[in-house]
């Protein structure tokens, strides 16, 4: 194929991609932690304007009661997000709620898009392949989770794109070790630790596998200076780009480090039916949730290619290996290390394995290693089989995307697809659904004001922000469960409300199913 053609393909591939994610953004609803993570983005723009102009940031200051960064119980969390889409809202003017986490869902999945991008250039380093490149790409997109969070995700999906980011500035400098590579690899290594903590996984992984390989080709004092530069850019770069750490560098750095590593949060998980706390989850927690959440095809061709990986590991002597073994370490470290350390230190973990999602692409990217193999396997006829398989997996997994669109999130695959599966895990935990419901009320009641009452541990407040103005208004959220109008439920942490005989006042008015199974459930009071 020539260069000219595969740039067009390239083109229309990505085009396709990001017209899709602009026309179905508006389509999910706001999630239970965007509200908080908005004020995040507040507190510390509002740190700013004091800092460069405190005439300027009062007249600008949407909220008199922001509170000061120093007292804000989330200033552990890097801001690199946060404050940009902030500073927009104010630049653009946006007043209405709805508007302001749309603003949000656009540029999540822009960042994410981005992420895409630099993954086929990942790939394409690695592989020099285009086809396996686009192939690899596509089933970072096809994964129906991953896409769903892509929109919504302010923290766990913008992590994994700037995981992706510097990743391909790892390999770069992993091939290429120069001044020019350790710059670009440190700036985003920065922005990563700046969006969560754990990114300090990639200077410690990408100066490991330095390491290894310069010791093996007696190249350690050669490459010293180089490498130990990286500690001290990305030390400046995340100082930088996170104004907390502005006053007190060391010491704040480890309160947020501490902070996030013992995170103190009461919260259940719904786990093969039992609730079990997020600080005393069973070791095979994650996982189990990436078995059951990732599509089977997926699996198979990751667990192929980590073999494979891993066979040249043990059978071959480093000193002999091309730069390519190395990049395999570098991301069998990347999917791994966290995956074995959640597990040796019992972490707090909940709501699926989000927390985790940024060890996805390595799990994509052995999945690539795998059909690197099968693809120049010698037997045609077993090449055609592989292809027909693929194909009609990768098909499969698009079409249920788009059958089930906006709830790609509530993905299960077959290995755990049955009946109630609302009663072994919980389901749609951010109350994202939330929104079509009421959009189906509204649409079908006449009445002004509408009282409704939640039955699950969400917050509906939060919820009511997917939509306009006028339409929030109608609705009162009530706490007299017995003088509302409505009933609603996303299942999560939901109370059994049939040993009090409640329901028998009510009857469903409309469910949003997945596979058979209710994400969310209105009830109507009967006349």
């Amino acid at each position: 194929m020539q260069k000219k053609n595969k740039k067009k393909i390239a083109i229309i591939f990505f085009l396709s991609f990001f017209l899709i994610g602009s026309s179905v953004f508006k389509d999910y609803g706001v999630s239970s932690d965007e509200y908080a993570s908005r004020i995040k983005g507040f507190v510390t723009l509002n740190y700013l304007g004091e800092k460069i102009s405190p005439e300027t940031n009062k007249k600008y200051k949407r909220n008199k009661n922001i509170p000061e960064l120093e007292n804000y119980n989330r200033n552990i969390y890097g801001v690199v997000f946060e404050a940009p889409v902030s500073f927009l809202e104010v630049v653009f003017d946006i007043k209405d709620k709805k508007n302001q986490f749309l603003l949000r869902h656009y540029l999540n999945f822009i960042i994410f898009f981005i992420g895409t991008i630099y993954f086929f250039k990942l790939l394409q380093i690695r592989f020099n392949n285009f086809k396996l490149s686009i192939l690899g790409t596509s089933f970072l997109i096809l994964s129906p989770r991953i896409f769903a969070n892509s929109f919504y995700n302010n923290k766990d999906l913008v992590f994994l794109s700037f995981f992706i980011i510097a990743s391909f500035y790892a390999i770069k400098f992993i091939k290429k070790q120069n001044f020019k590579n350790s710059l670009k690899f440190s700036l985003f290594s920065a922005l990563a630790i700046d969006i969560r903590i754990l990114g300090i996984l990639l200077p410690f992984a990408t100066l490991t596998i330095n390491l290894i390989k310069n010791f093996f080709h007696k190249k350690i004092k050669e490459k010293l200076n180089i490498n130990i530069s990286i500690i001290f850019f990305v030390i400046i770069f995340t100082i930088i780009f996170w104004p907390y750490l502005w006053e007190n560098p060391f010491k704040n750095f480890i309160f947020a480090f501490k902070g996030m590593a013992n995170f103190d949060i009461n919260t259940y998980n719904l786990f093969f039916g039992e609730q079990i706390s997020g600080k005393d989850v069973k070791w095979f927690y994650i996982p189990a949730w990436i078995a059951i959440t990732t599509p089977i095809i997926y699996l198979l061709l990751f667990f192929v290619g980590i073999t494979i990986s891993l066979k040249s590991v043990f059978y071959n002597r480093f000193h002999h290996r091309s730069d390519d073994f190395f990049i395999d370490l570098f991301f069998a470290g990347c999917f791994f290390s966290p995956l074995i350390s959640v597990i040796i230190f019992n972490s707090t973990l909940y709501n699926g394995w989000r927390q985790l999602y940024f060890i996805y692409p390595s799990l994509i990217y052995f999945s690539v290693v795998a059909c690197n193999y099968f693809l120049n396997l010698k037997y045609k006829k077993l090449f055609y089989v592989f292809s027909l398989i693929l194909f009609l997996n990768l098909t499969s997994v698009a079409f249920w995307m788009f059958k089930n669109h906006p709830y790609q999130y509530v993905f299960f695959n077959n290995f755990i697809l049955k009946k109630n599966i609302h009663k072994e895990f919980d389901l749609d935990y951010w109350g994202l659904s939330y929104k079509q419901n009421f959009e189906f009320i509204l649409k079908n009641e006449s009445r002004d004001e509408i009282k409704i009452y939640n039955l699950s541990d969400n917050n509906l407040f939060n919820h009511l922000f997917s939509l306009d103005q006028k339409s929030r208004d109608r609705f009162i959220l009530t706490k007299d469960i017995f003088n509302a109008d409505y009933l609603i439920t996303n299942f999560y942490s939901d109370q059994e409300y049939s040993k009090i005989n409640i329901l028998d006042k009510y009857e469903i008015f409309n469910e949003i199913l997945v596979n058979n199974n209710s994400i969310n459930t209105v009830y109507k009071k009967l006349d």
